[in-house]
C-alpha cells in the first residue's frame, strides 16, 4: 500500500489513524516475557469437548465426547499422555439425584481419545459428582453423593426440621481400580456416615460433645441452604503421596478436610480448616473460607525443591466484604508432624493451625476475579498465579507482584443449555461461559514427549491474534523524495498482513513532531524518523534524510549488525567511519530505551533490554541509518 506524505513550510503532517479492535474473548492479554508459558486445559460447561490451547488461544488438541454428553467438570492429563476424563448425560431432569456439579462417569482415555476403561454410577443410591483424583498407582479417587432416607437421618441425630421428604445426601469417597473388563472396581471407601457426631438428641445415634471431637462431623451443621438434600456438596478432592492423605473441599461447611488413607488411622479426619464453628470452636469472626473451590496441595506440576511444595491452595469464592461479596485466592501451610502423623492444634483456641493464610491475592477491582461458584487457582513454577473465575469463564495469570501477563476468556455462549463459539468482539455476561477450572501444563510436561502438535484455530470465530502471537511482517519502504521550492514530497509504501494503525514523525533529536515545518532555505535539513504501527501493534521505522543541495535522494548511512537475533551483545560494521556517530535504540512504541554517543567501540551491550524487536538508529552528521534487531536472551 502507498502513502503520500507532504511536508511544507507551515503545513501540518497528514496523519493517518485506524483503531485496533480490543479482544473481548479468547486471548486478550499475552506478555510472553513474563508468563510461565505452556498449554492450558479447559473443559467448559454445556458442550462436549475438552480443549488444550496454547498461550495464543489456538487449539492444539481436543478430547471429544458424544453430543449427548456434557462435562462432569474435570479432565486430568497424565504423564503418559492418557487422560482421566469425566462426563454425564446432557439430560438429567429425571435423575433421582441431581444438583450443580453432578457427574455420572469417569474414564481413562488415550491421547487419541480411545477409551481404556470407564466406571459409571448414577442411580437412586449414588451419583458421582464434581471432582476425581488420579493416583500414582493408576487408580482413581472419586466423590459420590449417597442417598440416606429421612428415617436413617433422624436415627443418626439429624434435626427433622432440616430434612426434606426424601432425606438427604451424605458423601462417600471411593478408590477405583481398573479391571480386565474395561471397567473398574471399588477397592476402598470412606463414608461421612461413619464419622459423625450430634448434640441435638441424646436418644439417637452419634450423641456427644461436638467441641471435644474435631475428628467427627456434626450432622446438624451446614449452611441454611444445605438443609435440603445436598448437605455437604464436596467439590474438590486431592491426594498427597507424601502423607497418604486425601483432601476434600466442603463448601457448605466453609471447611477443608484432610482424611487419612494410607497410614495406621485409615479413614480418620486428621485436619480441618476454614471454619472452627463447624466443631463448636470460635465464632463467625474466625471463619476464613466462603464456599471455597479447588482446595489442593500445590505439589502438582511443581519441581522438587520449589518453595511452595507442601502448601495448600484455595479459591475462596464468597468473601464477605464491607460493601459487597468478593473472591480471593490463598495459600496456607498446615502444621503437620510426619513422625506422629498428626496435625498440630493451637493450644489456646483448640483449633487447627495455621491461624491464618500464608499469602492472599485480592484484586483492586472486586469484580475482576469474583465468582460465587466453581473456579480454580494454580501456583505456577515461576511463582506466577493462574486464576480461573469460573462464573465468567475468565482465566488470568498474574506475576507475584500482581501484574496481569495473560488473560483468556472462554469464547463459548450458553444458549438453551448448549454452548457455541462466539465471534471476536462479543461481550459475554456471567454464567454464559461457565468454566469449572483452568489448568496450565508446562511445555516440557512428560505428557507432551513425542507429541507432534498440529496447531489449529482459536475456538472463537473471526479471531484477531495479538501481536505477540505471530511474527510481525510489517515493513516500511521509502519510494521517493522530491523537493520543489519550499515543499518536500515523500512517497512511502508498506507491506504486511494487517492495515496501518498509526504514524508518528520525529526530528533529528527524536522529538515528536505534531506539525512538521521545513524551512528549506535554512538549517532544517537533516534526518527525520517515521515510525509506523499496524493495527496489531507491529512497528517499523524509516529514517528520511533531507539535504537541500539539489540532491533529492541522498545516500543513507549503510551499516550492519551481527549477530541478529542477539542475546544483547551486538557489533556494528559499516564502510563509513562511525567513531563520531551516535546510536539510539527504540522499542515498538517509539520509546528510546538505549543511547550511546561515542562509537569508537562498535560493540554494544544491549543485554538490559527485554526480549523483543527494536529499531537501532545510527546518526553521523546529516547521515542517518536504521535497522531492525531482535533480542532473544
Amino acid at each position: 500500500m502507498n502513502l503520500r506524505l507532504l511536508f511544507s513550510a507551515g503545513l501540518s503532517l497528514v496523519f493517518l489513524q485506524a483503531t485496533a479492535q480490543t479482544n473481548t474473548v479468547g486471548t486478550i492479554v499475552h506478555n510472553p516475557e513474563l508468563t510461565e508459558g505452556g498449554y492450558n486445559l479447559i473443559y467448559p460447561h454445556n458442550q462436549s469437548n475438552a480443549y488444550l490451547i496454547d498461550m495464543c488461544g489456538n487449539v492444539v488438541h481436543t478430547w471429544e465426547h458424544a453430543d449427548s454428553l456434557r462435562p462432569a467438570n474435570v479432565l486430568y492429563l497424565l504423564d503418559d499422555s492418557d487422560v482421566i476424563t469425566t462426563y454425564r448425560p446432557a439430560e438429567y431432569t429425571s435423575d433421582p439425584i441431581w444438583a450443580g456439579g453432578g457427574g455420572a462417569s469417569v474414564a481413562r482415555r488415550t491421547w487419541d481419545n480411545t477409551e481404556l476403561w470407564s466406571f459409571t454410577r448414577n442411580d437412586a443410591d449414588y451419583r458421582l459428582h464434581h471432582d476425581v483424583e488420579p493416583l500414582p498407582n493408576g487408580n482413581v479417587l472419586v466423590t459420590a453423593w449417597e442417598q440416606r432416607d429421612s428415617l436413617a437421618c433422624i436415627q443418626a441425630g439429624r434435626n427433622p426440621a432440616n430434612l426434606t421428604g426424601v432425606g438427604m445426601w451424605s458423601e462417600v469417597v471411593w478408590e477405583l481400580k481398573p479391571n480386565d473388563e474395561m471397567g473398574a472396581d471399588i477397592i476402598w471407601e470412606w463414608a461421612v456416615w461413619d464419622h459423625m457426631i450430634q448434640d441435638f438428641d441424646e436418644t439417637k445415634d452419634n450423641f456427644g460433645v461436638v467441641s471435644e471431637h474435631p475428628e467427627l462431623i456434626n450432622i446438624n451443621f451446614g449452611m441454611a441452604q444445605s438443609a435440603p438434600a445436598d448437605w455437604l456438596h464436596i467439590n474438590a478432592i486431592a491426594y498427597d503421596a507424601f502423607s497418604g492423605h486425601v483432601m476434600l473441599s466442603v463448601p457448605t461447611f466453609n471447611e477443608i478436610w484432610v482424611v487419612d488413607k494410607d497410614n495406621t488411622t485409615p479413614g480418620e479426619l486428621k485436619w480441618r480448616w476454614g471454619n472452627p464453628m463447624a466443631y463448636d470452636r470460635g465464632d463467625s469472626s474466625d471463619t476464613k473460607l466462603g464456599f471455597q473451590h479447588h482446595t489442593h496441595w500445590l505439589d502438582m506440576g511443581l519441581s522438587s525443591g520449589n518453595p511452595d511444595l507442601g502448601k495448600v491452595g484455595v479459591f475462596n469464592n464468597r468473601v464477605q466484604g464491607e460493601t459487597s461479596e468478593y473472591s480471593s485466592v490463598h495459600t496456607l501451610i498446615p502444621h503437620y508432624d510426619e513422625y506422629d502423623n498428626e496435625y498440630i492444634m493451637d493450644i489456646a483456641t483448640g483449633t487447627f493451625l495455621p491461624l491464618d493464610y500464608e499469602w492472599t491475592f485480592e484484586s483492586e477491582d472486586p469484580n475482576t476475579i469474583y465468582s460465587n461458584i466453581v473456579s480454580s487457582f494454580q501456583r505456577l513454577e515461576n511463582g506466577n498465579n493462574l486464576i480461573c473465575s469460573g462464573k465468567s469463564g475468565d482465566t488470568r495469570e498474574y506475576t507475584p507482584e500482581g501484574e496481569l501477563v495473560w488473560h483468556y476468556k472462554t469464547p463459548l455462549l450458553n444458549a438453551g443449555g448448549v454452548a457455541s463459539p462466539v465471534s471476536q468482539g462479543t461481550v459475554l455476561l456471567p454464567f454464559q461461559n461457565l468454566t469449572f477450572r483452568a489448568h496450565r501444563y508446562a511445555a516440557d510436561h512428560p505428557a507432551f514427549n513425542g507429541i507432534d502438535f498440529a496447531v489449529g484455530e482459536p475456538i472463537e470465530l473471526d479471531p484477531t491474534p495479538l501481536a505477540a502471537c505471530f511474527g510481525c511482517d510489517f515493513t516500511l519502504i521509502l519510494d521517493s523524495i522530491t523537493i520543489e521550492s519550499t515543499t518536500a514530497d515523500i512517497a512511502v509504501s508498506y507491506t504486511g498482513s494487517y492495515d496501518l494503525g498509526s504514524l508518528t514523525w520525529y526530528d533529528s533529536d527524536f522529538i515528536l513532531l505534531d506539525t512538521l515545518t521545513l524551512n528549506l532555505g535554512g538549517v532544517s535539513q537533516g534526518g527525520y524518523t517515521l515510525i509506523a504501527t499496524d493495527v496489531m501493534g507491529c512497528s517499523d521505522t524509516l529514517v528520511v534524510t533531507i539535504i537541500v543541495d539539489g540532491i533529492n535522494t541522498p545516500e543513507p548511512l549503510v551499516f550492519g549488525v551481527y549477530p541478529n537475533p542477539s542475546n544483547g551483545r551486538v557489533n556494528l560494521v559499516s564502510t563509513s567511519h562511525l567513531s563520531n556517530a551516535s546510536v539510539s535504540v527504540y522499542d515498538i512504541q517509539g520509546r528510546m530505551v538505549f543511547s550511546q554517543n561515542d562509537l569508537s567501540n562498535t560493540a554494544l551491550d544491549l543485554q538490559g533490554l527485554n526480549n523483543g524487536t527494536y529499531q537501532l538508529v545510527v546518526r553521523t552528521g546529516t547521515s542517518v541509518g536504521t535497522t531492525r534487531i531482535v533480542i532473544q536472551h
